[in-house]
């Protein structure tokens, strides 16, 4: 299988936020998960499997809370008006002033987000919700891939979300292990939770 870029979000994914905004909401956003099963259900599963894979293979944090991605982009926007950190340069200054390379804020609904270097042209702040933060929790990317693809599979199916259907797409669709146990508190079962919770 090819190596997957971090920072390559496939067509299919892209939430088409202002510049100089680099954020993943399909790692990173519910809202915005749940309308990318709505507006992909009919996708061919191939470009589907691309999204998905973008997500990666690590552990990240997943914010759960009202705030739109654009919503997300247009308060750090602000933030960086507000403190003069529009230029490129000064923002890199900025961040590794700190001797960590990245600086923590909090938006207007008391969450909190971190400010790191972006790594693509025009793109230079990249954005993601901080560990543990308020209305935010920490996953496995391939829990995340999981409850996706069951989620679409069984709108695609017109049918319950199971153990059989869960390994179904991890085996055939994402190329992962079945699982032994589907828990509805943790890992993708949690997951399964948020994104089929009306």
């Amino acid at each position: 299988m090819a190596t997957i870029d971090p920072f390559f979000t496939p067509p299919i994914a892209k939430a088409n936020l202002p510049a100089p905004i680099l954020f993943h909401p399909l790692k990173h956003h519910l809202g915005y998960i749940k309308s990318f099963i709505q507006e992909h259900i009919t996708n061919p599963i191939s470009g589907v499997i691309a999204a998905l894979q973008s997500i990666g293979t690590s552990q990240l944090d997943f914010y759960v809370g009202t705030l739109s991605p654009m919503q997300i982009a247009e308060e750090v926007i602000l933030y960086l008006q507000q403190h003069n950190l529009q230029e490129p340069e000064v923002y890199y200054t900025y961040l590794a002033g700190t001797g960590t390379h990245y600086r923590t804020i909090t938006l207007s609904d008391g969450t909190d987000w971190v400010l790191r270097w972006g790594v693509i042209v025009g793109r230079y702040v990249h954005l993601h919700p901080a560990r543990y933060a308020s209305q935010t929790i920490r996953v496995k990317a391939v829990s995340l891939k999981t409850a996706i693809a069951a989620t679409m599979a069984a709108q695609q199916l017109n049918t319950t979300i199971d153990l059989q259907l869960v390994n179904h797409v991890r085996t055939q669709w994402l190329r992962l292990p079945p699982l032994t146990i589907l828990k509805p508190t943790e890992g993708a079962g949690r997951l399964l939770e948020l994104l089929n919770k009306v």
